[in-house]
C-alpha cells in the first residue's frame, strides 16, 4: 500500500476476517462512533448496506515503527434467488475492502461495486485465456517486446471471439457446436483454401452493421 501511495496508484484490496487483525479490531470500535458514515442502496436485485471508516492509523513491521493511514469499507448484501426445489430464499453476502481514498456516500458505490467488485470481470477473462483454448499459461516468447505485443493481440482476439459469440447470425451456431468447437471451425473456415479471396475482398469492402443481442 505504501508504494502505491508512492507511485499515485489507487486501489481496493480485498480485506479478509483473519488479516490485520488489528486494523479490524479499530474498525469495529470506530464504526459505531460515525453513524452518519453508512449507506443503505440498492444495485441490481442487490440491498447494500454500506459502513465505512476513514484514515485509521496503521501500524507495522515487527516494532510498530511504520504507520499509515488506511480507508475500510464493509458492505453487507442480501438478495433473493430461486433454489433447485423452486422456493425463492435470501441470499447473503459480506465483502470488505482497503481503498487508497477515503469513502463518503458520493464514491463508495463507484470505488466498491463498480471498481472493486469489477475485478471478478478482469480475472474471469485471464482464466478463460489461460484454461478454455487460448493456451495463454505460456510464455511463447523470451523477448519482452514480443510478450507484450502477444499479450495485446490475445486481448483483441479474446474481444473478437466475444464479439462473435453475440453476433446475430452466428448465435445459432455457438449454441449448435459450442464455444471452443465454433471457434475452431470458424478458425478452419478462414485458413482453408476453400473461400474465395475475390468475394473476401467484394464482403470486406462493403459497409456492414454488427448486431448484437
Amino acid at each position: 500500500m505504501r508504494r502505491c501511495h508512492q507511485f499515485h496508484w489507487q486501489f481496493m484490496i480485498v480485506l479478509k476476517d483473519r488479516d490485520l487483525s488489528s486494523l479490524w479490531t479499530e474498525f469495529r470500535a470506530l464504526a459505531p462512533l460515525a453513524p452518519r458514515q453508512r449507506l443503505t442502496r440498492t444495485w441490481g436485485r442487490r440491498c447494500q448496506r454500506f459502513t465505512w471508516v476513514n484514515a485509521i492509523e496503521y501500524e507495522f513491521d515487527q516494532q510498530g515503527r511504520k504507520r499509515l493511514n488506511v480507508h475500510v469499507v464493509v458492505c453487507e448484501e442480501a438478495w433473493q434467488e430461486v433454489d433447485e426445489a423452486g422456493v425463492i430464499v435470501t441470499k447473503r453476502a459480506r465483502h470488505a475492502w482497503l481503498s487508497s481514498h477515503p469513502l463518503s456516500a458520493d464514491n463508495v458505490h463507484e470505488r466498491c461495486n463498480l471498481g472493486a467488485r469489477f475485478r471478478w470481470g478482469i480475472e474471469a477473462n485471464f482464466l478463460v485465456e489461460k484454461h478454455h483454448g487460448y493456451a495463454y499459461e505460456h510464455a511463447f516468447a523470451l523477448d519482452w517486446n514480443a510478450m507484450k505485443g502477444y499479450h495485446v493481440l490475445m486481448h483483441l482476439a479474446h474481444l473478437f471471439n466475444t464479439l462473435a459469440r453475440f453476433h446475430r447470425p452466428l448465435r445459432s451456431l455457438y449454441r449448435t457446436l459450442g464455444v471452443r468447437p465454433a471457434l475452431a471451425f470458424i478458425r478452419e473456415t478462414c485458413a482453408a483454401p476453400w473461400l474465395n479471396a475475390e468475394n473476401v475482398r467484394a464482403a470486406l469492402n462493403r459497409p456492414f452493421r454488427l448486431q448484437l443481442e
